[in-house]
């Protein structure tokens, strides 16, 4: 019996139609893969966001609840005594101040400068006679400026103070701005209330020569 052309052609279509199945199912098998993979990502970061959720809630709470080391101390507290000036010689071109200055405060401050109507310029010495930008006072402790140690050099003298007289001294502090004192020529302790009060009622401007306004 002859062979059937048409036979043939449905064979072909057969095998065609199979490899056309096989593609696809290939296709469909890669495809299910990744799709099993998208989920299992999807788990992990499910079961990571409480995780992370948790430690930023407990960072935030933390730096609320922890205080910054500026925040925590205290500012300074000043307290100023003893300030007087050394005599000086009647042709001295400089006099020299000394203070107490006492730090009750939980920081420390600096004293960083001054002015006086009696000088031109006001300069921070340390023990050896040397300028300095600033002299520190601790927290919770003092510093006593004196002879032989850190000092206050009053220059360009406006006039050369004498015993008796008192000297106006504006002290300027980093933090706690200025101070505002007034100190015998002589001893601390010869301070007078007259002699203070004198120096307030021209305050800001040299005196008259005497300390009176006549």
């Amino acid at each position: 019996m002859a062979d059937d052309p048409s036979g043939e052609r449905d064979d072909e279509a057969v095998d065609l139609d199979v490899l056309e199945l096989e593609r696809e199912a290939a296709a469909m098998e890669a495809a299910a893969r990744a799709r099993r993979g998208l989920p299992g990502a999807r788990r992990l970061l499910l079961l990571q966001a409480p995780l992370l959720v948790l430690l930023a809630v407990g960072l935030i709470i933390w730096g609320q609840a922890a205080p910054s080391a500026t925040a925590s101390a205290a500012p300074p507290r000043l307290s100023l005594a003893e300030g007087h000036l050394d005599p000086p010689a009647a042709n001295a071109t400089a006099a020299y101040a000394y203070v107490d200055l006492r730090n009750d405060g939980g920081s420390p401050e600096r004293l960083v400068g001054g002015s006086s109507p009696w000088a031109g310029t006001i300069t921070l010495l340390d023990a050896k006679g040397a300028a300095v930008p600033w002299i520190e006072i601790p927290a919770h402790g003092s510093v006593t400026l004196g002879p032989g140690g850190d000092r206050i050099e009053l220059s360009a003298l406006k006039r050369v103070p004498k015993k008796g007289d008192t000297v106006e001294l504006d002290l300027a502090f980093a933090h706690s701005g200025t101070e505002y004192t007034f100190d015998p020529v002589g001893p601390a302790s010869s301070v007078s209330v007259s002699g203070v009060m004198d120096a307030m009622k021209h305050m800001g401007q040299l005196p008259p020569e005497n300390g009176s306004d006549g």
